[in-house]
């Protein structure tokens, strides 16, 4: 089930446990989260990987 309206999510590129970057972002879901964080790092490969850390106050 997706979470309804904006959330907080963790997008890391790299090792979750050693030498991470990461970006928490708002976002509606998965994907948006996703797009966001590579907005964000252009720098970077696109990311992968994103936990769901919380709803937005």
């Amino acid at each position: 089930m997706a979470p309804r309206g904006s959330h907080r999510f963790r997008v890391i590129w790299g090792n979750p446990f050693s030498d991470a970057t990461q970006e928490i972002v708002v976002a509606f879901d998965v994907d948006e989260a996703l797009v966001r964080a590579h907005e964000r790092r252009p720098d970077l490969p696109r990311p992968r990987a994103v936990f769901l850390v919380g709803e937005v106050d």
